[in-house]
């Protein structure tokens, strides 16, 4: 196997063409270098210098082994440096599981962005997962980082997560609704209309913050279609197939025929970054560091204003 350390050796004497010189480009003595050379040429099995007392010279040999020597030498560096950025998060693969109504927060957008400035090497996927998949796909490694909003239940141990944002919850209504035209509106004011939800196996936290507001108010609700999207969700809305609860952020859905209200009173859905407690990847810690970051810079401006 060739020694990495012979071959910059060797490219050293073959940039100078002598040892002397070379060697203090080293800062090793003449000595010591030349032995060096004469192992990797034994080694080969081919002379790579011509030596006399006046001049060192390539021989044909060593001129055609400087071009494979200097690949390798690049290849090792490159290879050190993408080790080295493996190592600080700033290289790699990250894989970045969302709920549909999450792209619409700004905190998404907020963490996606500072991350993708600071380590631009780093290839992103996304993928859409339903929530009730999310510790799931974590644990089992087919995501690293999930976006969601706070499940009823506490995460399992494997599973670390932070609160990254707050949203109001608002109303999606028809315009044609007598809702549409209120600033705000108590959630028992719906009794009577049929909500759209997710579908039951969706385990969503927007079904389970519904849920929250029937249970506060007394209200039994009046069910109406599912979809397992939230852009479905307000399209259907807009089909005046009913209302929907929804962070305030889908709002950015401007669909014609739809009004959001907000809902007077009521406490806001917290929405978390999920990834693994224990094995997490150098890309996904510092992908948590920059979330972090966001949501210490979001809480300063909060205060300061």
């Amino acid at each position: 196997m060739l020694d990495l350390r012979r071959l910059r050796y060797f490219v050293t004497v073959a940039d100078e063409l002598h040892f002397g010189r070379a060697a203090e480009r080293l800062h090793i003595a003449q000595p010591p270098l030349t032995r060096q050379i004469s192992a990797l040429e034994t080694g080969l099995g081919i002379r790579l210098f011509e030596r006399s007392t006046r001049a060192v010279t390539l021989t044909p040999e060593g001129m055609q082994f400087l071009d494979h020597a200097r690949r390798v030498l690049e290849a090792a560096a490159s290879a050190q440096t993408s080790a080295q950025r493996l190592a600080n998060g700033t290289a790699g693969r990250l894989a970045i599981g969302y709920t549909s109504s999450i792209p619409m927060s700004r905190v998404f957008s907020e963490i996606v962005r500072a991350f993708g400035r600071a380590a631009p090497e780093v290839e992103l996927s996304f993928c859409e997962v339903a929530s009730v998949d999310h510790y799931r796909q974590i644990a089992a490694g087919v995501i690293d980082i999930a976006f969601g909003w706070a499940a009823p239940q506490a995460a399992p141990p494997e599973i670390a997560q932070r609160i990254v944002a707050s949203e109001p919850l608002v109303a999606a209504v028809p315009c044609a609704s007598q809702h549409a035209a209120c600033d705000a509106i108590d959630f028992a004011a719906l009794a009577g209309e049929a909500f759209i939800t997710y579908p039951p196996g969706q385990g969503s936290a927007l079904n389970a913050a519904l849920n929250r507001l029937c249970a506060k108010t007394g209200l039994a609700p009046r069910l109406g279609p599912t979809a397992t999207q939230v852009a479905t969700l307000v399209a259907l809305v807009a089909a005046e197939r009913g209302v929907a609860i929804v962070p305030a952020s889908v709002a950015a859905l401007q669909m014609p025929g739809v009004r959001y209200v907000p809902l007077a009173g009521e406490a806001p859905l917290e929405q978390t970054l999920l990834w693994r407690a224990t094995d997490a990847s150098r890309c996904a810690l510092r992908f948590v560091e920059f979330a972090h970051d966001a949501v210490d810079k979001n809480a300063q401006q909060a205060h300061s204003t």
